[in-house]
């Protein structure tokens, strides 16, 4: 590995803190929130490991340097490496190459050189990340965890006797939706665990500690993630969570709707079902198949779980809101065409993707790479043609307010199309409209019965329970 390379992922980069800045920016107009927990959970003045969940490709280290507010050195499949362009780009941005067997037996002699590189960014006691399950997941599903971080960590460690300090920081990253824009990304740092503390199983055997501090990392990451276990469940899962939530949150008293409640009350619904399919297959299967009717009708119809659990469908207020979408439609229009470049580009580059776990990547990477020379080159182009310098910069300022009102325009209108189609449904075929609403309440109902089965489990609160224990932490 070159001299070069080595001097930046261990020293401070003031080009890295620069463009971290604009990642900032980029983060805050790509996401629609962002909740940080945890925070204070990261040691200060001590060689850092964050070993977080992988769930979405090159948005999970920008997630934790977005939200670490550190210069944060990573370890990433070498396969990557092979894009052209991107080596020197990943470089700069602190990333090493890690060889694995399908990579070619030959080249895994080439993982000493970042290890090195590591130990040297550890012994610096700057952060360093790498991803303890070594692939991502298209599920919201903790993989196995491998033995990258316990070999990294007791070898750096054991060039110090053990007295460098190193702490590994668990790390939660939970994403509302992975491949979309406008999002909710949700991080929570766990506390710290100190590497010192397996000094003597590791002079009895290098291997059982290996698993032991393995298998505690993931102890400690269980209660940050939200884990379905049973796959073949995950449908049935994902379909209770996003719908039973907000009564969830109600029925446990967790306090106000907000994400963190929310993730909190997903928890328990995923422990509530596990416990009930344990006790209750029969029933789990038949509640199985009400949810599956439920699922195809909804779907068939296009609907959403927030328009139908509506008690009934306010015609003032949707007519009220169509006519505001009428009248703001130039808005949306001129923001929309002066930013379709933007919009348009990388959808059409992620229909080349299969795994749609880069989807949400390759949308961030062209908006980091491409918004300005864009709105530069548009403004040049106004420029030229009017020969006003003003008026040039009075168009870049409206294509970019615009451009953000134009996507809030398109979620507006999602919203009211969804609450417009149950309406029309309920106006020209009552007997599905019926069906639909029935179902709903009886799965509700349904849910609330599993609820109360595992009532002596569930409600004495989550701060009773130290799986579901919080730090809040709002950014």
């Amino acid at each position: 590995m070159k001299h070069k390379t080595i001097r930046h992922i261990t020293s401070y980069s003031w080009s890295y803190r620069i463009a971290r800045i604009f990642n900032y920016l980029i983060q805050r107009l790509f996401y629609r929130k962002i909740v940080v927990e945890g925070k204070e959970n990261i040691p200060k003045n001590a060689p850092v490991i964050y070993a977080p969940n992988h769930q979405n490709a090159l948005m999970d280290p920008l997630a934790i340097v977005f939200t670490a507010h550190q210069q944060v050195v990573f370890l990433a499949r070498a396969d990557i490496f092979h894009i052209p362009l991107l080596p020197g780009f990943f470089r700069w941005l602190k990333i090493l190459p890690v060889y694995r067997i399908r990579d070619g037996k030959e080249n895994l002699s080439n993982n000493e050189y970042s290890f090195d590189a590591v130990i040297k960014v550890l012994e610096k006691k700057r952060p360093f990340s790498l991803f303890p399950e070594a692939a991502h997941s298209n599920k919201r599903h903790l993989l196995s965890f491998k033995k990258g971080i316990p070999r990294i960590a007791f070898q750096a460690e054991e060039k110090h006797h053990f007295q460098l300090g190193i702490k590994i920081v668990p790390v939660g990253i939970y994403y509302s939706k992975y491949n979309t824009f406008r999002s909710i990304l949700h991080v929570r740092y766990g506390k710290p665990i100190e590497v010192a503390r397996y000094q003597e199983v590791y002079k009895e055997n290098l291997n059982k500690a290996m698993l032991q501090l393995r298998d505690d990392m993931k102890d400690a990451t269980e209660p940050l993630v939200i884990n379905i276990r049973k796959l073949d469940f995950y449908d049935l899962y994902e379909s209770v969570r996003t719908m039973y939530v907000k009564n969830m949150i109600k029925r446990m008293k967790l306090g106000k709707i907000n994400q963190q409640n929310k993730f909190i009350a997903d928890q328990i619904t995923i422990l509530m079902l596990d416990k009930f399919s344990d006790d209750y297959p029969d029933k789990m299967e038949e509640f199985r198949h009400k949810m599956d009717k439920y699922r195809k009708l909804r779907n068939t119809y296009k609907l959403s779980d927030q328009s139908i659990s509506k008690e009934k469908i306010n015609i003032f207020r949707l007519l009220w809101n169509t006519l505001l979408l009428i009248l703001f439609s130039p808005v949306f229009l001129y923001g929309f065409i002066n930013n379709i470049l933007l919009y348009i580009v990388p959808k059409i580059l992620v229909l080349k993707v299969k795994d749609k776990q880069f989807h949400s990547s390759i949308k961030f990477l062209w908006a980091l790479f491409m918004l300005i020379p864009i709105y530069l080159g548009q403004t040049a182009i106004v420029w030229a043609v009017s020969d006003n310098f003003g008026l040039a910069m009075l168009y870049l300022l409206s294509i970019t307010t615009t451009g953000m009102l134009a996507q809030l325009y398109a979620e507006w209108l999602a919203l009211i199309r969804r609450d417009l189609r149950l309406y029309q449904l309920k106006q020209t075929n009552k007997k599905v409209f019926k069906r639909i609403k029935d179902l709903h309440s009886e799965l509700l109902s349904y849910l609330d019965f599993i609820l109360e089965t595992q009532s002596t489990t569930f409600h004495k609160g989550p701060s009773n329970n130290s799986f579901l224990s919080r730090n809040k932490f709002d950014e």
